[in-house]
C-alpha cells in the first residue's frame, strides 16, 4: 500500500509539472489517478480565501470560495486545507498536508453582474496550473464556482465532475404532489411542475433540462415531459392501463417502464421519439421497477413471481432471465451505477423500514450501506457513480439525502417536508 501512495505521489507531482509546462493536463490526468475504489487516495489542496474586489459579498448568498470548497468537498476527491493568505507559514502547513498546489481567487459585484477569476497555483514555483476566468449576471456567480470545481476534478482526475448536476424529486405540496428540481447540493430548489395533481417517478432524459414523469394530470398515470427551458409539459404519448416507474436510456434514446396495459404490471420498451411498446415480460404477478444497466443490454427489475419482491435481470429483450437476490425480504427499487459494477436497491431486513444496498450485478458482495432510524429508499446514482442520492424518513418527514457510494458521510439536502423519489441527472 506504502509504495503505491508513493508512486501515485510522484505522477502527481509528474501531472503538476507537465501543467506547470503547459502541457495537455488530460494526458497527465489519464496517468495520474483512475481509481474510484474504496480507499482511493485524496488529494490534498490549499485553499485562500477569494477576495471580492468591488462590490458586496454580502449580496451574494454564498461566496464563490465557499461554494468551491463545498464542491471538492463533496467530490471526496480534495481535502483541502484554509488560509486568509499565502505566506511561509500557510506554505509550510500546505506542504505539511501533502499539497502541492493552493487555489486562489478574486471577484467583483457591479451592476447586476459577476466576474470571478480562479486558479489553482504551484507551491514552490508560483506558476498557474490552472486559471480560468467567468462573467455573467450576479445570480449566476454559484455556477461559475461550480465550473470551476468541475474543471479541477477534470483536470487533476481525467473525469467529469458533477457540481453542474441537478436533482430532480417529488415535494408534496397542497393539493398534490408536484415535481422540483435543485442544485446536487441542495441549492436553488424550484418547482417544475403545478398542475395540483399527483405526479411521481422523475427522471432526467439525458439533459439536464428535460424530465420524464408519471401524472395523474390526465386522469389514470401517465408519461409527461417537462422542458425546464421552455417552461413547457407535454404528455409523451397515452397508453392504456397505469404506467410508471420509465428508466431512460441515453445510448439508444429508450425507455423502459412498468405497465398494466395487457392487464397485469409487466415491464415494457419503447423509444423515446416514438414507435410501439414492446411487452419483455410475460409472468403472473407484478414487474415492475426497471432500471437499464450503462450500456443498454440488460435490465435490472424488481418481480413478485415466486411470492415475494425480489431482484431479477434480463437481457434487453427480454431473454436471459435470472434471479440475483435470495437472502432478504422485500427488494424495491433497483438501480444500475453508471460503471455498472454494482446495482444499488433497497430491501426490508428484519424491520419494518427499508434500507439501502448495493449488489454485483450477479448477486454476490451484498453491502449495507444504511442502518439509519425510519425508512430509506429510492436510491440514485451520480453519473460519476461515485455517490447516491435517496429518501429517508430518519428526521420525521421524508427527506432527500446524499451519501457517498460506500454508505459514508450521509448529507441532509432538503428541509421543507415530503420530499421522495430523487433522481440525479447526467452530466
Amino acid at each position: 500500500m506504502n509504495s503505491i501512495i508513493k508512486a501515485s505521489n510522484i505522477l502527481r507531482l509528474l501531472a503538476l509539472s507537465l501543467l506547470v509546462m503547459g502541457i495537455d493536463v488530460a494526458f497527465a490526468a489519464d496517468v495520474v489517478i483512475t481509481s474510484e475504489q474504496k480507499g482511493a487516495e485524496v488529494l490534498s489542496l490549499g485553499y485562500v480565501e477569494f477576495q471580492c474586489l468591488k462590490g458586496d459579498p454580502k449580496s451574494v448568498p454564498n461566496p464563490p470560495g465557499t461554494v468551491l470548497v463545498n464542491d471538492l468537498h463533496f467530490s471526496g476527491r480534495f481535502r483541502v486545507q484554509f488560509a486568509p493568505a499565502f505566506d511561509a507559514v500557510s506554505k509550510a502547513r500546505f506542504k505539511d498536508d501533502g499539497a502541492l498546489a493552493y487555489l486562489r481567487g478574486d471577484y467583483s459585484l457591479e451592476n447586476g453582474k459577476y466576474t470571478l477569476n480562479c486558479e489553482l497555483i504551484d507551491i514552490d514555483s508560483g506558476t498557474a496550473i490552472l486559471k480560468k476566468s467567468y462573467s455573467g449576471p450576479k445570480e449566476q456567480l454559484r455556477l461559475a464556482a461550480h465550473q470551476f470545481a468541475d474543471e479541477l476534478v477534470f483536470q487533476l482526475f481525467g473525469e467529469k465532475g458533477i457540481a453542474q448536476t441537478r436533482i430532480a424529486y417529488v415535494n408534496k405540496r397542497p393539493g398534490g404532489k408536484e415535481i422540483s428540481v435543485m442544485d446536487y447540493d441542495g441549492a436553488n430548489a424550484h418547482q417544475v411542475t403545478s398542475n395540483k395533481s399527483i405526479n411521481l417517478t422523475p427522471i432526467f432524459m439525458g439533459a439536464k433540462d428535460k424530465i420524464l414523469y408519471t401524472s395523474y394530470a390526465a386522469g389514470s398515470p401517465q408519461f409527461f415531459q417537462a422542458d425546464m427551458t421552455a417552461t413547457t409539459t407535454r404528455q409523451m404519448f397515452n397508453s392504456a392501463g397505469m404506467n410508471s416507474a420509465a428508466n431512460y436510456n441515453k445510448t439508444d434514446g429508450e425507455i423502459i417502464y412498468a405497465s398494466t396495459m395487457d392487464g397485469n404490471s409487466e415491464i415494457y420498451r419503447r423509444p423515446v421519439a416514438g414507435g410501439k411498446s414492446d411487452r419483455l415480460t410475460f409472468f403472473e404477478g407484478i414487474d415492475t421497477s426497471p432500471s437499464w444497466s450503462p450500456n443498454g443490454y440488460e435490465i435490472v427489475f424488481v418481480s413478485d413471481r415466486n411470492g415475494k419482491p425480489m431482484l431479477y435481470v434480463m437481457d434487453r429483450d427480454g431473454s436471459n432471465l435470472r434471479r440475483i437476490s435470495f437472502d432478504l425480504d422485500y427488494y424495491g427499487s433497483p438501480a444500475w451505477s453508471p460503471k455498472g459494477d454494482r446495482i444499488a436497491f433497497v430491501a426490508l431486513d428484519g424491520g419494518n423500514n427499508f434500507n439501502i444496498y448495493t449488489v454485483t450485478p450477479d448477486g454476490k458482495d451484498p453491502v449495507k450501506l444504511t442502518s439509519d432510524a425510519g425508512s430509506n429508499e429510492s436510491p440514485s446514482w451520480s453519473p460519476d457513480g461515485r455517490h447516491l442520492i435517496f429518501m429517508s424518513t430518519r428526521t420525521g418527514s421524508p427527506e432527500i439525502f446524499v451519501m457517498g457510494a460506500d454508505g459514508t458521510e450521509p448529507r441532509r439536502l432538503t428541509f421543507s417536508g415530503g420530499n421522495s423519489m430523487p433522481s440525479w441527472s447526467d452530466y
